[in-house]
C-alpha cells in the first residue's frame, strides 16, 4: 500500500467529489486496493476530523462512508444558509409506513394512512427516499415500493432493523405499528 497519509487523501479527495455514500467494496474496487487497506484510510481520515480543528467528520450509515458537517455546526449552518427544504406531514407519514413495512404497495400504504398517497408518493421517489421494487404476484400486480441508500444516508441508519427494533415490542390496541 501506498503512503497512508496520501491515500487517505486520496479517499477523502473521492468522497468529497461522489457528495454520496459509497460503499467499503465499491472504494475497494475504485482505488483497486483489499478492503483492510480502505478502511486503515478510513480510519485515518475519521482520526483526522475527530480533531476540534475539523468542521466536517467521515461517517458510515448503512448506504456507505460520507462526509459531512459536525452537528456542532447545524445550527449555525442552517442560520446562514437557511432551512433545507423538509417534508411535509402526509410525505414523512408515508415514508414512516414504507420504512417499517417494506415492500408494501400503495393501497396497504393508504389502509394504514387512510388517505391518497398517489402524489406523496411521486414526491418521494422524485427525492430518491424510495423506489420501485419490483410487483406483487397477485390480480393487477400492483407496485411494491421500498426504501432507498439516500433514506438510510439522510436518516443515518445503517439498516432498517434498527429502524424496527426501536419499535421491536408489540403495539397496543389501535396503534398503526
Amino acid at each position: 500500500m501506498r503512503d497512508l497519509s496520501k491515500f487517505a487523501a486520496s479517499i477523502e479527495a473521492f468522497l468529497f467529489v461522489k457528495g454520496e455514500p459509497v460503499k467499503l467494496k465499491e472504494l475497494s474496487e475504485v482505488f483497486k486496493e483489499d478492503t483492510l487497506s480502505i478502511q486503515k484510510g478510513l480510519d485515518f481520515l475519521k482520526e483526522k476530523y475527530q480533531r476540534e480543528d475539523s468542521g466536517i467528520t467521515l461517517y458510515e450509515s448503512g448506504a456507505g462512508w460520507r462526509l459531512a458537517t459536525k452537528s456542532e455546526y447545524n445550527d449555525w449552518l442552517t442560520e446562514v444558509l437557511g432551512k433545507e427544504q423538509t417534508l411535509s406531514s402526509a410525505a414523512l407519514e408515508t415514508l414512516a409506513v414504507v420504512a417499517c413495512k417494506e415492500p408494501v404497495t400503495r393501497a396497504d400504504i393508504e389502509k394504514v394512512r387512510g388517505v391518497s398517497v398517489g402524489r406523496v408518493l411521486s414526491t418521494l421517489i422524485e427525492k430518491g427516499l424510495i423506489e420501485e421494487r419490483g410487483r406483487l404476484n397477485t390480480l393487477g400486480s400492483p407496485i411494491l415500493y421500498g426504501t432507498t441508500r439516500r433514506f438510510l444516508a439522510c436518516t443515518g441508519l445503517s439498516d432498517l432493523s434498527e429502524l424496527r427494533s426501536r419499535w421491536s415490542s408489540k403495539p397496543e390496541e389501535g396503534e398503526l405499528f
